[in-house]
């Protein structure tokens, strides 16, 4: 079971069939209930489940949560995967236990449930604190719902996550929930078990005036310090480590002008000054290691962000270091919708730069050989048969109809590659770039029109303004999910949303300029992702999957050997296909589709498929008082043409593995094309356009723009964004190579840029607008690479 998400919302991949794992009988001492009890063999966490004889919609529960050093929080799923779910969450603020109920509808935080009235009152027994743990025993009124429990089933399956630190506001029962860092997994109950006679009789013990239990406490106001000021100042300030704030601040240096790159989070690689060593090897870190990529939410440690609508690192690299490493070249028409100076052959130099320094692979292993390869000679075979053809997308990257090839990869001397380690090494190595790691930048500092520096706060809370000098710049880089919550905090957006941001000024110690000074720009509108459906088969030719979690604490000495000689299954990525085909929508418009196939489950092929370049739907991000970016709308198959080009591909796989010939099998017997996308439809986590590029001015009537094509942030004289948050249209693979092409091409622009006080068109009419150091190719690993003798 692999997921590649942020907090509890990385249960969202948990597959739908729960394995060994099984509640047992279980009589609590404390309150005298039988429970079905689901006892962790690896975690001090249990949940227990008692039911009526006549099951409704009501049941009672128990949730025990391990604390480390009084914090951490716990979660029950009650429909096994989290997507979709009735989520119920607890975690403790003191002496008090703070619950809520959540959904998780995306690769996201999970929002705070809503639809229907559901109730936890707790049962005062069974409901306590101590040094090590949370015991929390309720009535749950409500929660047995259709298509988001599973507990009205005979055989129902849920889910469970615990965390071991608290949630970014503990007070705060609707805050963002950090990453859940010690463990997760899922199990089955016997519901005939579960029933009880008394049931009537301990459901009569719950009392909201008893226990610590609630989930109604307001967050109180907060005492921020007083920022100090930096004595020093730089001529370039980039906000952000992702991989387009590393490629625009070493593109920059390289010019001459002093940089400063700020990272909220920690270094990534232990050369650059990570503390998580690998067990085996203390020279590499689980980020370097190309096996773990699509594992890398199942380790403890990995450093997601808590206060992001998807998906990010929060670390050098940004989600560069955390993600599948899946690299497609982008074919010449990604740009076509992108304006003038910014289509395929205006980017042509930009793509040079970055292949030279980060090219990606579809031959990670030095031996040439391919590892674990069931899934790529079944689908091959398959799709053949209907006139698909293989070819190699880092050579032929315009050939997307009807294609395959071998995954290309961001992979370079068997290393996990990325602007962390293809620039960075380049950026130390300069003068006058600086790197600040685990500082988070909370706005931009500005005096009308002109950016003065930012406002940052460090680890243990101290605020300090870090200045840009005369004539200098501030560019944003935290992605699509968070570059809008740095405009939004510096008074730059839609007036619905900074009016959000002011009321949550005591949570967040943001103070927007005078409203005055806002600058209106659709902020968080024309946001846009690939559409992803989760489609799995049964292999009629069973195989075993390849284990790849124990590659980061014991992996099989005969693959670190092979390892070691650059070589074998730790060299490549979990995924073993990328496919694509394209469709004609009535509407004149081409969609792309997209395939990326990989088997880490015995027996099971699991194909992601993505509605990518050519998608009309459109959604919006907003944020709440406490400071999270959330999804208002979501992106996905709005448009009547995109959901029945996904439609029409989901279908064409059922009829494929529905034929006589078939070497494969849907999961799900009799599964139709509306309960997938009911069911399976989720974020591809490749986020776009929150503060797109483009001429029409979005301070002007029907202007859509946030930036204009120099990147520079529309009223504004020196303000610039490069991350995804600008692209203004969806490409036809993964976002990771087009991002990087991106920031080298706007680095350059922003590089020549001159900065002329009040250059900023601050005329244009404002309208109030309330919408809602690297080996070369095929080296070995070096001797300071070698195992560590254990």
């Amino acid at each position: 079971m692999r997921c590649t998400l942020s907090g509890v919302a990385a249960l969202l991949g948990l597959a739908a069939t729960a394995t060994a794992q099984r509640a047992t009988t279980y009589s609590d001492a404390a309150t005298g209930i039988d429970f079905q009890r689901y006892l962790a063999t690896s975690y001090k966490f249990s949940f227990g489940v008692a039911l009526p004889e006549t099951v409704g919609s009501d049941f009672i529960g128990q949730m025990v949560i391990p604390l480390t050093d009084s914090a951490g929080w716990g979660a029950v799923s009650l429909k096994g995967g989290m997507l979709n779910s009735l989520l119920f969450v607890a975690w403790a603020d003191g002496e008090d236990i703070q619950t809520t109920f959540r959904l998780a509808g995306s690769y996201a935080n999970p929002d705070v449930y809503s639809d229907t009235e559901v109730t936890a009152t707790p049962i005062a027994n069974g409901t306590f604190i101590n040094s090590t743990h949370i015991s929390y025993t309720f009535l749950c009124e409500g929660c047995i719902i259709a298509n988001k429990t599973t507990l009205g089933n005979e055989s129902p399956i849920l889910g469970w996550a615990i965390s071991d630190t608290n949630p970014t506001t503990a007070s705060d029962p609707t805050s963002a929930l950090s990453y859940h860092s010690a463990g997760f997994g899922q199990f089955g109950v016997d519901a005939a078990a579960a029933q009880s006679a008394q049931y009537a009789t301990w459901a009569s013990w719950a009392s909201a005036g008893t226990g610590t239990g609630g989930n109604t406490t307001v967050p109180g106001n907060t005492t921020f310090p007083d920022p100090t000021t930096s004595n020093v100042t730089y001529d370039v300030i980039v906000v952000g480590g992702g991989p387009a704030g590393i490629i625009a601040a070493e593109r920059i240096a390289e010019k001459g002008q002093s940089v400063l790159l700020i990272e909220r989070g920690p270094a990534n690689t232990v050369a650059l000054g990570s503390a998580q060593a690998l067990a085996w090897n203390d020279t590499l870190t689980a980020y370097d290691i190309p096996a773990l990529g699509s594992s890398m939410s199942g380790l403890s440690g990995t450093k997601f962000c808590s206060d992001t609508a998807s998906t990010a690192g929060c670390l050098l690299g940004g989600s560069s270091s955390i993600n599948g490493l899946n690299f497609i070249h982008p074919p010449s028409h990604d740009w076509e919708r992108w304006p003038k100076g910014w289509n395929s052959a205006d980017i042509a130099d930009a793509e040079a730069r970055l292949y030279e320094r980060n090219p990606g692979t579809t031959a990670p292993s030095d031996d040439g050989k391919y590892y674990n390869d069931h899934a790529f000679k079944v689908l091959s075979t398959q799709l053949g048969s209907k006139g698909w053809t293989e070819v190699d997308s880092i050579e032929k990257p315009e050939e997307k109809h009807n294609v395959y090839s071998r995954p290309s990869w961001s992979i370079k001397d068997n290393l996990r590659a990325g602007p962390a380690r293809t620039y960075m090494p380049f950026a130390k190595q300069l003068p006058n770039f600086t790197l600040q790691l685990n500082t988070k930048v909370l706005q931009a500092v500005r005096t009308g029109s002109t950016i003065t520096g930012v406002l940052t706060v460090a680890e243990d809370g101290s605020r300090q303004i870090i200045k840009v000098k005369t004539g200098g710049k501030v560019v944003i880089a935290a992605g699509a999910m968070s570059s809008p919550r740095l405009l939004w905090n510096s008074g730059i957006g839609r007036s619905d949303a900074l009016a959000i941001v002011k009321s949550g000024a005591s949570q967040t110690g943001v103070t927007l300029p005078a409203e005055s000074s806002w600058i209106d720009l659709p902020v968080g509108h024309h946001l846009q992702d690939h559409a992803q459906v989760m489609l799995q088969f049964n292999a009629k030719s069973n195989f075993s999957a390849y284990d790849f979690t124990d590659i980061a604490t014991d992996p099989v000495e005969s693959d670190l050997d092979l390892y070691y000689q650059g070589s074998g299954p730790i060299t490549q990525a979990a995924q073993r296909m990328h496919l694509w085909t394209s469709a004609e929508g009535a509407d004149g418009r081409t969609r792309y589709l997209q395939g990326t196939a990989s088997a880490m489950s015995s027996g099971v092929i699991t194909i992601r498929s993505f509605l990518t370049h050519g998608t009309k739907t459109v959604g919006e991000l907003g944020i709440t008082a406490a400071g999270n970016t959330v999804l208002n709308t979501k992106p996905w198959l709005i448009d009547d043409e995109d959901r029945q080009a996904m439609s029409d591909f989901v279908q064409w796989w059922l009829d494929l593995s529905s034929s006589s010939n078939s070497t494969l099998e849907y999961i799900t017997p009799g599964a139709t094309v509306s309960d997938i996308l009911s069911t399976k439809m989720i974020s591809g986590d490749h986020w776009v356009g929150s503060a797109r590029m483009g001429l029409d001015d979005g301070r002007n009537a029907n202007g859509s723009s946030v930036v204009d094509l120099n990147t520079k942030v529309y009223g504004t004289d020196n303000l610039f964004v490069v991350d995804a948050s600008i692209h203004p249209d969806l490409p036809t693979g993964n976002t990771q190579s087009i991002i990087m092409i991106t920031a080298e091409h706007a680095a350059e622009k922003i590089a020549a840029f001159t900065v002329t006080s009040g250059s900023s068109n601050s005329t244009a009419p404002i309208a109030s607008r309330c919408n809602t150091g690297l080996t070369r190719r095929g080296a070995r690993i070096p001797k300071s690479y070698r195992r560590r003798q254990l």
